[in-house]
């Protein structure tokens, strides 16, 4: 009796604090018969803030007035990537569950590194290289579009589609009728033979109209007058890389070099790589007469160039400006063509990020902010150092990654050293090192609990025991391993953390709401929208806010 006493507790106080609740009464909702699901890559939640004068009325501004926004969304987890950030984002769980836990890890089996799509017994469908050797079957929770395949016994559709192979793939699932990404090489969108033997005809006839090469030779020039771009710092800084290597990180870029070799993969590196994703969108709507029928279709949709973009020029540029403003108008077409084409009352859209993204170190440390860098190289020379004079052996470090390090546990044994002694110590030893905040042997993520929002447990969330490392450090804010100019993302502070989640269309009210929530609640809350079961690893709960009475 007292247990049971305790789990209503609990649920109770999760439900209250967790999924942004304010009124215990809820109402039916009508199935919407087309769920679009939007990620935005490195988008971080201030941009809407900080854009919000300059965008159109009808894209981000349309969705934010006339949809549901939760201004304190956060992912629960370290580290914050690309690929753990979509699977999240369509599992409803973290990366302890779900097993992505990065881009790329460490295999501990096969002592070599493993990019998480990868797929080897597949081959690519639309080009003769290796672009399409992926699948998803590294992510073993079920997806949105798993279950929802399950339930309308294969009578739904599902397609991801995203410039990135991780960012289509791990979103659509394993069930999918299809997931298509850009293949640089090729300039034309691929699959993979996990879902399919030949492109689809639409596909195929999409590729045929060279959409990459008509957008690379306007150009990118600023969308506005760059004298308007006040929001930004200047185009000319110290703070930026160019990715199509100009001489200058500066507008105009000219794509006639690529042009004349045939290299339209620089597209993903402008903001016409956002464009060509929601082109091959609406393609894929009307071929596959997505939202027609009594059975609700999913699409899962990525914009990749705003990572890509933001990585080399840094969150404060004019070229991360100019690129949101464009996709504003994308989002624009988008929401027009769906509310034409499918109908206003028959969708239901979400739109979110697979997490956010650091100010350049070296402009904060110009305005006076703390923050810095660490370089892995040097980090591992001196954890080797260490071993040596501990140990007497450096290469009882394997590996070090992922703001994680390897140990060799079989030489550990044959040393007949206690191995919890070994991390502990290794731990007191990073703590000593420049820019690291904390550092945590594997028994105390394994066995310790901490508060939700305590760091340790955001590392907790995204540690997998038998995948990751013998211990995980934590950065201090503002610090970061990457090159100094740019920016990158991973951590578990507020800047990588933060991001929108909005709700739009069929059955969402309109509003906004500031309680904390994460980012594994949306796919519980679209599971019950559509009036499915909940995602096999779901560890989260409803937004119980969109199915209140109002």
């Amino acid at each position: 009796m007292i247990n049971k006493l305790k789990f209503s507790l609990c649920f109770f106080i999760s439900a209250l604090t967790g999924s942004g609740q304010s009124k215990p009464s809820t109402q039916i909702v009508t199935k919407p018969k087309l769920v679009i699901g939007i990620v935005v890559d490195q988008m971080r939640n201030d941009y809407i803030y900080r854009y919000w004068n300059r965008f159109g009325n009808g894209g981000f501004k349309k969705l934010v007035t006339q949809g549901y926004y939760f201004k304190n969304a956060h992912f629960n987890y370290i580290p914050t990537y690309t690929g753990p950030g979509h699977s999240s984002i369509y599992t409803g769980t973290t990366p302890r569950t779900h097993g992505i836990i990065a881009n790329e890890w460490f295999d501990k089996n096969t002592k070599k590194e493993v990019y998480c799509v990868t797929d080897t017994a597949m081959k690519t469908i639309g080009s003769s290289n290796k672009s399409g050797q992926v699948s998803p079957k590294n992510q073993i929770s079920s997806t949105i579009g798993d279950e929802l395949l399950m339930s309308s016994n294969k009578q739904s559709k599902v397609f991801g589609i995203a410039l990135k192979d991780r960012s289509a793939v791990l979103p659509a699932g394993h069930a999918a009728q299809g997931a298509f990404w850009l293949d640089e090489q090729a300039g034309n969108f691929v699959s993979s033979s996990w879902y399919c033997n030949e492109l689809p005809a639409w596909v195929n006839a999409f590729n045929e109209k060279k959409i990459a090469k008509t957008y690379l030779e306007k150009g990118w020039e600023t969308i506005y007058p760059i004298s308007t771009y006040t929001n930004s710092i200047a185009d000319l800084n110290t703070y930026e890389s160019v990715p199509n290597k100009q001489d200058k990180p500066i507008f105009p870029y000219n794509y006639k070099n690529y042009l004349e070799k045939n290299n339209v993969g620089i597209i993903r590196a402008t903001p016409y790589g956002n464009s060509i994703t929601k082109d091959l969108a609406l393609a894929c709507i009307k071929a596959e007469n997505l939202g027609k029928d009594d059975f609700t279709d999913l699409l899962c949709l990525s914009f990749s160039s705003t990572d890509i973009v933001a990585h080399s020029y840094g969150p404060r540029a004019v070229e991360v400006e100019d690129i949101y403003l464009r996709l504003d108008k994308d989002l624009e077409e988008l929401i027009n063509f769906l509310e034409k084409e499918v109908g206003k009352n028959n969708f239901t859209l979400f739109l979110t990020a697979d997490h956010g993204g650091a100010d350049v170190p070296r402009h904060l440390l110009d305005n006076k902010i703390p923050a810095g860098y660490i370089k892995e190289k040097k980090l591992q020379a001196n954890v080797k150092a260490y071993f040596q004079k501990n140990y007497n052996d450096s290469t009882l470090v394997v590996n070090i990654s992922n703001e994680q390090i390897f140990l060799d546990t079989d030489k550990i044994d044959n040393l007949k050293l206690n191995k919890d002694d070994v991390e502990n110590k290794l731990c007191s030893f990073l703590i000593t090192q420049n820019g690291i905040a904390e550092a945590f042997p594997s028994t105390v993520l394994k066995f310790n609990n901490f508060d939700t929002k305590n760091y340790a447990s955001l590392l907790q969330n995204g540690y997998k025991h038998n995948m990751s490392g013998n211990v995980a450090y934590i950065l201090n804010p503002a610090w970061m391993d990457y090159a100094e100019k740019g920016t990158t993302h991973g951590a578990g502070y507020n800047y990588d953390t933060h991001v929108p989640i909005i709700f739009y269309g069929n059955s969402v009210p309109k509003g906004e709401n500031y309680n904390y929530i994460t980012i594994t609640q949306i796919a519980p809350t679209v599971c019950e929208l559509i009036q499915i079961n909940q995602t096999n690893g779901c560890t989260a709960l409803p937004l119980q806010t969109l199915f209140e009475k109002k």
